[in-house]
């Protein structure tokens, strides 16, 4: 069970997850002298999200639709109104 947390946490790094990690290091760095309160909550966040790798819409919850076809989507008949 640890290993399979430990493969999920530190594998698959990408750019935007890097990315997240770098904005909150810097968050936290600039919170801590500034003594800024907000900003670090929002470092937090952010920090939270690049470890778990998850956005704004969690892991693939924003996910666009391939070209088979639009997800959910039922055939629409249409009828002719004269």
């Amino acid at each position: 069970m640890a290993n399979q947390i430990t493969a999920t946490l530190f594998s698959n790094w990408h750019f935007i997850r890097v990315f997240r990690a770098g904005i909150a290091v810097f968050a936290f760095s600039e919170a801590w002298r500034t003594g800024d309160s907000l900003l670090l909550g929002m470092g937090g966040i952010l920090a939270l999200q690049a470890l778990f790798n998850v956005g704004c819409c969690g892991v693939g919850g924003c996910a666009v639709p391939g070209k088979g076809g639009k997800a959910g989507s039922d055939s629409v008949t249409y009828e002719e109104v004269k």
